[in-house]
C-alpha cells in the first residue's frame, strides 16, 4: 500500500515538474527561444522572408507577412512561428501584433516543414510614442541632426528627416525639398508636428507651394490641425509677416517661429503646450503666428505679397523679382561711383539671376564655356569673311551645341545642377555672346576680355548680396523696402563726382596739380 501511495506521489510530482517546464518554455524570453532555434537551424531548402513596416506607433497594429517564404519542395507544408521581441509569439503565415512600449524590437520568423527542416529570418522594428517631420537644408548642421535623431530615438520619438544637403543654391534646394515632399505627400498627415529648419524663409514658402499644388478638397487637410515649428536665425519679426501668409494658405493649428535651441525641448516635451512652457523656462526666443496676427499699415505691401502667395504665385519668382531692385542698384553703383564697365544693366542682372538659379560654381562654369566656344567660333569663322548676321547665327549655333554637350555631361555624370539648367543660360547665350563677339570685333580680344571680367566681377558681387539670406527674408517680409532703392538710384543719378577708377587713371595729373 505504501509503495502504491509513493508511486502515485512520484507521478504527481513528475507531472507537475513537466507542466512547469512547459509553462516556462512558453513564457521564455525571445532571445532564449531564438538561441535555441538557431542551434537547430538548418541550411536546407527552406527560405524564410519577413515583410513588415520598420516603424510603428505604440498601440497600433502592425502586420507581419511571411507569404514570400518558400521551400524547394512544393509539397512541403510550412509552419510559421513568430517571436515579436517583447515576449510574445504567434503562428501563421500572417500575424498581427501591437507594442505597448516604445523601443527597438527584433522580430524573428521561424519557418519549418514536416521533416523538421527550418530557416530563420529577422526584422528590426522601431516603436515610437510621438513623431515629427523635419524639413531642412542646413548642410552645416548635419552632425547636429544626427545627434538629434539618435536622442529622439532614445526618447521614443520618431524623427523623419527630409533634407537637401548639397548646399549649391537656395533656389535649387527649394526645388529639391519640394519634390521630396511631393513624393511623400500622403504620409505628411501622419505626423503630429512639422519642423522646418531652412535658410531664410525657404521653409515657409515650401509649405505654401506644397499646399497650392494639391486640389482644393485636399488643401486644407495637408497641414490642418498640425503644429508647424520654424527654426531660423533670421529676425523673427520679419519672418512673422511671411508666416502670416503661409498660415492663411496651409491652415495649420499654429506656426511657432523659434531658434535651433528649441529642437531638444521639442523632443522632450509631451505636448506643444509643454514645449512652449519649456521655451519660456529656458529663455529661448519664439513667436506664435495664428489667426490673430495682422499686418500693419506701414507694412502694406506685405499684404499683396502674401495674397499672391495664397493665390499660387511661386515664391521663388517673388523672391527673384524683389531682389532685382537690389541687383540693379548695385550695378548702378559700380558703374556710376566705382567706374567699372557693366555693359548696361540688363547683362549683369541676367548673369546674376543665372548664378542664383544654378549656383555660383555651375553658373560660372557654364558662362565661361559659352564665352570660350563663342570666341573660338569667331576665330574659326573670321577667315571666311561672312556677313555679320549669318556669322552670329553660326556662332550661336555652336554655342547651342556647347550647351547640349554640357547637358549630356551632366546627365552622364548624374549632376542634377547641370541636368536642371533653366532658361537663364539660354538668355546669356543669346545676349552675352553676341555682345562679347561685337566688342572683340571693335576693340580687340584684350579689351573685350577686360570688359567681360569687370562684368563678371559685378555680377558675382550682386550674386553674393542677393543670396544673403538675411536680405532675402527682409525683402520678402518688408517688400516696401523697394522704395528705399528708388531713392538710392535717384541719388546715383545725380552723382557728379569723379569715379574711383578715375582717381587711379588720372593720378599723375592730380600729382602734377598738387606740385603746382
Amino acid at each position: 500500500m505504501r509503495k502504491i501511495i509513493a508511486l502515485l506521489v512520484l507521478q504527481v510530482i513528475t507531472f507537475f515538474l513537466l507542466g512547469f517546464s512547459v509553462s516556462y518554455a512558453d513564457e521564455a524570453p525571445v532571445d532564449e527561444v531564438v538561441s535555441e532555434v538557431t542551434e537547430e537551424e538548418s541550411s536546407g531548402p527552406i527560405s524564410a522572408v519577413v515583410i513588415s513596416d520598420s516603424v510603428v506607433m505604440t498601440g497600433r497594429n502592425i502586420i507581419f507577412d511571411a507569404s514570400e517564404s518558400s521551400s524547394e519542395n512544393i509539397d512541403d507544408e510550412l509552419n510559421y512561428e513568430w517571436h515579436f521581441g517583447d515576449g510574445s509569439r504567434d503562428y501563421g503565415v500572417e500575424a498581427v501584433h501591437s507594442y505597448d512600449e516604445a523601443g527597438d524590437y527584433q522580430v524573428t520568423l521561424v519557418v519549418r516543414n514536416q521533416d523538421g527542416e527550418q530557416d530563420i529570418s529577422t526584422a528590426s522594428i522601431f516603436v515610437y510614442e510621438r513623431t515629427f517631420l523635419l524639413i531642412t537644408d542646413s548642410s552645416e548642421e548635419a552632425d547636429k541632426l544626427d545627434t538629434l535623431s539618435s536622442y529622439a530615438k532614445e526618447q521614443g520619438v520618431y524623427m523623419n528627416l527630409v533634407g537637401d544637403f548639397d548646399g549649391v543654391s537656395e533656389f535649387l534646394s527649394e526645388e529639391v525639398l519640394l519634390q521630396k515632399l511631393q513624393e511623400s505627400l500622403s504620409t505628411i498627415k501622419e505626423y503630429d508636428t512639422v519642423v522646418v529648419w531652412t535658410s531664410g524663409s525657404t521653409g515657409l514658402t515650401i509649405l505654401s507651394t506644397l499646399a497650392q499644388g494639391v486640389s482644393e478638397s485636399e488643401q486644407g487637410g495637408i497641414f490642418s490641425g498640425n503644429d508647424i515649428i520654424v527654426i531660423s536665425d533670421q529676425a523673427l519679426g520679419t519672418l512673422q509677416n511671411i508666416a502670416q501668409g503661409t498660415f492663411r494658405t496651409i491652415q495649420p493649428s499654429q506656426i511657432i517661429l523659434t531658434r535651433s535651441e528649441a529642437l531638444w525641448p521639442l523632443v522632450d516635451a509631451g505636448t506643444i503646450a509643454d514645449f512652449i512652457a519649456d521655451l519660456d523656462l529656458r529663455g529661448v526666443t519664439y513667436k506664435v503666428v495664428n489667426s490673430s496676427v495682422g499686418i500693419g499699415v506701414t507694412n502694406f505691401m506685405s499684404y499683396f505679397v502674401n495674397y499672391m502667395l495664397e493665390k499660387g504665385v511661386p515664391s521663388s519668382s517673388l523672391k527673384l523679382i524683389l531682389m532685382i531692385p537690389i541687383i540693379v542698384t548695385i550695378v548702378a553703383f559700380f558703374k556710376q561711383v566705382v567706374g567699372l564697365e557693366t555693359l548696361g544693366v540688363y547683362i549683369p542682372t541676367i548673369i546674376t539671376l543665372s548664378f542664383i538659379a544654378l549656383g555660383i560654381e555651375f553658373g560660372a562654369f557654364i558662362l565661361l564655356m559659352i564665352l570660350l566656344f563663342g570666341t573660338l567660333s569667331r576665330i574659326l569663322l573670321k577667315k571666311y569673311r561672312l556677313l555679320y548676321i549669318p556669322r552670329m547665327a553660326i556662332v550661336l549655333t555652336i554655342v547651342s551645341v556647347t550647351i547640349l554637350a554640357i547637358l549630356l555631361a551632366g546627365a552622364y555624370l548624374n549632376i542634377s545642377q547641370l541636368v536642371s539648367i533653366s532658361i537663364f543660360p539660354m538668355l546669356i547665350m543669346s545676349t552675352l555672346v553676341e555682345n562679347f563677339v561685337t566688342i572683340q570685333t571693335g576693340k580687340g580680344f584684350r579689351s573685350a576680355l577686360i570688359i567681360m571680367l569687370e562684368v563678371i566681377f559685378v555680377s558675382t558681387a550682386c550674386y553674393y548680396v542677393a543670396e544673403w539670406s538675411v536680405l532675402k527674408t527682409l525683402m520678402l517680409g518688408h517688400p516696401e523696402l523697394i522704395l528705399v532703392f528708388l531713392a538710392i538710384n535717384i541719388f546715383l543719378g545725380r552723382w557728379t563726382g569723379l569715379r574711383f577708377t578715375e582717381y587711379a587713371r588720372f593720378r599723375e595729373i592730380f600729382k602734377y596739380s598738387e606740385e603746382e
